[in-house]
Protein backbone atom coordinates (compact mmCIF):
# COMPACT_ATOMS: atom_id res chain seq x y z
CA UNK A 1 0.00 0.00 0.00
CA UNK A 2 1.25 3.83 -0.83
CA UNK A 3 2.31 5.49 1.93
CA UNK A 4 0.15 8.28 3.05
CA UNK A 5 1.34 12.09 1.66
CA UNK A 6 1.88 15.36 3.26
CA UNK A 7 1.25 18.40 0.86
CA UNK A 8 4.26 19.62 2.58
CA UNK A 9 6.64 18.90 5.67
CA UNK A 10 9.33 20.58 7.49
CA UNK A 11 11.79 18.58 9.91
CA UNK A 12 14.13 19.30 12.59
CA UNK A 13 16.33 17.96 14.96
CA UNK A 14 18.11 19.44 17.43
CA UNK A 15 21.89 18.61 18.22
CA UNK A 16 24.30 19.30 20.72
CA UNK A 17 27.69 17.85 20.28
CA UNK A 18 26.35 14.83 17.63
CA UNK A 19 29.39 15.07 14.92
CA UNK A 20 28.88 11.45 14.92
CA UNK A 21 25.51 11.24 13.81
CA UNK A 22 24.08 14.83 12.85
CA UNK A 23 24.98 13.64 9.30
CA UNK A 24 22.99 10.48 9.34
CA UNK A 25 20.55 11.92 10.52
CA UNK A 26 20.08 14.86 8.06
CA UNK A 27 20.82 12.38 5.34
CA UNK A 28 17.98 10.14 6.75
CA UNK A 29 15.32 12.74 6.21
CA UNK A 30 16.67 13.42 2.73
CA UNK A 31 16.39 9.78 1.56
CA UNK A 32 13.71 8.63 3.54
CA UNK A 33 10.84 11.53 3.76
CA UNK A 34 10.65 12.01 0.10
CA UNK A 35 8.08 8.97 0.60
CA UNK A 36 5.60 11.32 2.58
CA UNK A 37 6.06 14.92 0.50
CA UNK A 38 7.02 16.02 -2.35
CA UNK A 39 8.10 19.52 -0.34
CA UNK A 40 10.72 19.23 1.89
CA UNK A 41 12.79 21.18 4.23
CA UNK A 42 15.61 19.56 6.81
CA UNK A 43 16.39 21.81 9.74
CA UNK A 44 19.49 21.32 12.20
CA UNK A 45 19.32 23.36 14.91
CA UNK A 46 22.89 23.13 16.34
CA UNK A 47 22.57 24.64 20.17
CA UNK A 48 26.14 25.92 20.80
CA UNK A 49 28.26 22.61 19.61
CA UNK A 50 32.05 22.85 20.50
CA UNK A 51 32.80 19.44 18.21
CA UNK A 52 32.34 20.22 14.54
CA UNK A 53 28.60 18.99 14.88
CA UNK A 54 28.11 22.97 12.93
CA UNK A 55 30.80 22.46 10.53
CA UNK A 56 29.21 19.18 9.31
CA UNK A 57 25.65 20.99 9.24
CA UNK A 58 26.68 23.74 7.56
CA UNK A 59 28.26 21.72 4.63
CA UNK A 60 25.32 19.81 4.61
CA UNK A 61 23.40 22.56 3.82
CA UNK A 62 26.14 23.96 1.08
CA UNK A 63 25.26 20.47 -0.64
CA UNK A 64 21.63 20.13 -0.74
CA UNK A 65 18.84 23.47 -0.65
CA UNK A 66 16.54 21.60 1.09
CA UNK A 67 18.99 21.82 4.37
CA UNK A 68 18.95 24.78 6.78
CA UNK A 69 20.94 25.50 9.74
CA UNK A 70 19.56 27.50 12.90
CA UNK A 71 23.15 27.96 15.01
CA UNK A 72 22.65 29.02 18.76
CA UNK A 73 25.75 30.64 20.39
CA UNK A 74 26.11 29.75 23.32
CA UNK A 75 24.33 26.30 24.21
CA UNK A 76 20.73 27.29 25.17
CA UNK A 77 19.49 24.08 26.63
CA UNK A 78 17.32 21.54 24.83
CA UNK A 79 14.09 23.53 24.93
CA UNK A 80 15.06 26.33 23.73
CA UNK A 81 16.36 24.38 20.20
CA UNK A 82 13.40 22.60 20.27
CA UNK A 83 11.66 25.78 20.36
CA UNK A 84 14.05 27.41 17.71
CA UNK A 85 12.93 24.48 14.94
CA UNK A 86 9.48 25.04 15.69
CA UNK A 87 10.06 28.49 14.99
CA UNK A 88 12.07 27.96 12.09
CA UNK A 89 9.71 25.56 10.38
CA UNK A 90 7.83 26.93 7.49
CA UNK A 91 6.01 23.96 5.75
CA UNK A 92 2.39 22.74 6.28
CA UNK A 93 3.37 19.99 8.93
CA UNK A 94 6.36 20.00 11.03
CA UNK A 95 8.05 16.72 12.54
CA UNK A 96 10.83 16.47 14.75
CA UNK A 97 12.92 14.07 16.49
CA UNK A 98 16.34 13.53 18.23
CA UNK A 99 19.53 14.10 16.73
CA UNK A 100 21.13 11.07 18.78
CA UNK A 101 19.70 8.19 16.24
CA UNK A 102 17.43 6.21 19.02
CA UNK A 103 14.50 6.77 16.18
CA UNK A 104 14.32 5.87 12.88
CA UNK A 105 12.99 8.91 10.18
CA UNK A 106 10.96 6.42 8.40
CA UNK A 107 8.52 5.70 11.72
CA UNK A 108 6.86 8.94 11.00
CA UNK A 109 5.09 6.52 8.81
CA UNK A 110 3.13 5.52 12.30
CA UNK A 111 2.10 8.83 13.05
CA UNK A 112 0.95 10.27 9.70
CA UNK A 113 -2.63 8.16 10.01
CA UNK A 114 -3.45 9.62 13.15
CA UNK A 115 -3.68 13.29 11.40
CA UNK A 116 -6.78 11.96 10.51
CA UNK A 117 -8.28 12.99 13.94
CA UNK A 118 -5.53 14.73 15.68
CA UNK A 119 -3.88 18.17 15.37
CA UNK A 120 -0.57 16.64 17.27
CA UNK A 121 0.55 13.36 17.21
CA UNK A 122 3.37 12.42 19.44
CA UNK A 123 4.90 9.22 19.59
CA UNK A 124 5.93 7.14 22.67
CA UNK A 125 8.35 4.73 23.04
CA UNK A 126 7.40 1.14 23.03
CA UNK A 127 9.80 -0.27 24.17
CA UNK A 128 12.72 2.00 26.13
CA UNK A 129 16.32 1.59 25.03
CA UNK A 130 18.02 3.31 27.73
CA UNK A 131 19.64 2.68 30.96
CA UNK A 132 18.05 1.63 34.24
CA UNK A 133 18.59 5.03 36.17
CA UNK A 134 16.52 7.02 33.27
CA UNK A 135 13.84 4.62 32.51
CA UNK A 136 13.64 5.08 36.17
CA UNK A 137 13.73 8.64 36.16
CA UNK A 138 11.36 8.77 33.46
CA UNK A 139 8.52 6.48 35.12
CA UNK A 140 8.79 9.21 38.10
CA UNK A 141 8.49 12.48 35.85
CA UNK A 142 5.54 10.71 33.87
CA UNK A 143 4.11 9.91 36.51
CA UNK A 144 4.24 13.07 38.43
CA UNK A 145 2.38 14.66 35.74
CA UNK A 146 -0.33 12.71 35.30
CA UNK A 147 -0.92 13.09 38.86
CA UNK A 148 -0.52 16.81 38.95
CA UNK A 149 -1.98 17.75 35.76
CA UNK A 150 -4.31 14.79 35.26
CA UNK A 151 -2.78 14.15 31.78
CA UNK A 152 -2.99 11.08 29.81
CA UNK A 153 0.46 11.38 28.08
CA UNK A 154 2.25 8.24 28.06
CA UNK A 155 5.51 9.47 27.01
CA UNK A 156 5.83 13.32 27.85
CA UNK A 157 9.46 13.31 26.81
CA UNK A 158 9.33 10.64 23.36
CA UNK A 159 11.31 13.17 20.76
CA UNK A 160 8.75 12.03 17.94
CA UNK A 161 6.44 14.32 17.38
CA UNK A 162 4.01 15.68 13.95
CA UNK A 163 2.60 18.73 13.95
CA UNK A 164 0.12 20.84 11.87
CA UNK A 165 1.34 23.89 11.83
CA UNK A 166 -1.70 25.62 12.38
CA UNK A 167 -1.55 25.07 16.01
CA UNK A 168 1.23 27.48 16.44
CA UNK A 169 -0.86 30.39 15.35
CA UNK A 170 -3.94 29.27 17.37
CA UNK A 171 -1.10 28.61 20.87
CA UNK A 172 1.69 30.65 20.55
CA UNK A 173 5.00 29.16 21.28
CA UNK A 174 5.66 32.10 23.86
CA UNK A 175 2.91 30.53 26.21
CA UNK A 176 5.44 27.71 26.54
CA UNK A 177 7.91 29.13 29.54
CA UNK A 178 10.88 27.06 30.10
CA UNK A 179 13.46 26.34 27.70
CA UNK A 180 14.97 23.32 29.46
CA UNK A 181 13.65 19.38 29.08
CA UNK A 182 10.63 20.49 30.64
CA UNK A 183 9.83 22.42 26.95
CA UNK A 184 8.12 19.51 25.62
CA UNK A 185 5.84 18.70 28.67
CA UNK A 186 4.64 21.95 28.86
CA UNK A 187 4.21 22.20 25.20
CA UNK A 188 1.59 19.16 25.82
CA UNK A 189 -0.08 20.48 28.50
CA UNK A 190 -0.30 23.92 26.74
CA UNK A 191 -1.69 22.85 23.96
CA UNK A 192 -4.19 20.12 25.50
CA UNK A 193 -5.73 22.58 27.70
CA UNK A 194 -5.87 25.25 24.83
CA UNK A 195 -8.08 22.54 23.58
CA UNK A 196 -5.94 20.70 20.66
CA UNK A 197 -6.44 17.43 19.32
CA UNK A 198 -3.10 15.06 20.54
CA UNK A 199 -3.12 11.50 19.54
CA UNK A 200 -0.28 9.53 20.90
CA UNK A 201 0.83 6.35 18.61
CA UNK A 202 3.82 4.22 19.68
CA UNK A 203 6.98 3.97 17.91
CA UNK A 204 10.31 1.74 18.41
CA UNK A 205 13.12 3.23 20.70
CA UNK A 206 16.71 2.07 20.11
CA UNK A 207 19.86 2.00 21.82
CA UNK A 208 22.10 5.00 21.70
CA UNK A 209 25.73 4.01 19.81
CA UNK A 210 27.91 7.42 19.45
CA UNK A 211 28.00 9.99 21.51
CA UNK A 212 27.02 10.82 25.13
CA UNK A 213 23.28 11.07 26.32
CA UNK A 214 22.88 14.71 27.96
CA UNK A 215 19.34 14.66 29.32
CA UNK A 216 19.39 12.84 32.39
CA UNK A 217 22.27 14.97 34.49
CA UNK A 218 21.14 15.82 38.07
CA UNK A 219 21.09 19.51 36.85
CA UNK A 220 18.52 18.98 33.85
CA UNK A 221 16.76 16.61 36.16
CA UNK A 222 16.65 19.93 38.73
CA UNK A 223 15.52 22.21 36.23
CA UNK A 224 12.45 20.34 34.81
CA UNK A 225 10.97 19.46 38.30
CA UNK A 226 11.46 23.18 38.84
CA UNK A 227 10.03 23.91 35.92
CA UNK A 228 6.96 21.55 36.10
CA UNK A 229 6.10 22.72 39.87
CA UNK A 230 6.43 26.31 38.77
CA UNK A 231 4.03 25.28 36.25
CA UNK A 232 1.52 23.83 38.25
CA UNK A 233 1.27 27.12 40.85
CA UNK A 234 0.72 29.20 37.84
CA UNK A 235 -2.18 26.95 36.74
CA UNK A 236 -3.78 26.68 40.53
CA UNK A 237 -3.44 30.07 41.26
CA UNK A 238 -4.73 32.22 38.09
CA UNK A 239 -8.17 31.08 36.24
CA UNK A 240 -8.22 30.44 32.96
CA UNK A 241 -9.15 33.58 31.74
CA UNK A 242 -6.37 35.23 33.89
CA UNK A 243 -3.77 32.73 32.41
CA UNK A 244 -4.91 33.94 28.78
CA UNK A 245 -4.69 38.04 29.91
CA UNK A 246 -1.53 37.18 31.92
CA UNK A 247 0.45 35.37 29.15
CA UNK A 248 -1.02 38.14 26.30
CA UNK A 249 0.82 40.64 28.42
CA UNK A 250 3.84 38.88 28.63
CA UNK A 251 4.30 38.55 24.75
CA UNK A 252 3.46 41.65 23.96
Amino acid sequence: MAAARLPSLSFFFPAYNEKDSVEAVAREGLDVLPRFTDDLEVIVVDDGSTDGTAAIADRLATEDARVRVVHHSPNRGYGAAVRSGLSSARKEYVFFTDGDRQFRVADVERLIPALAGAEVVVGYRRKRADPPRRIFIAWVYNTLIRLLFGAPFRDVDCAFKLYRREVFERVPLGSVRSNGAFFSPEHLLVLRAAGVRIAQVAVPHYPRTVGEEKGASAHVVARAMRDLLRLRLRLWLLPRRDRAALDDEERS
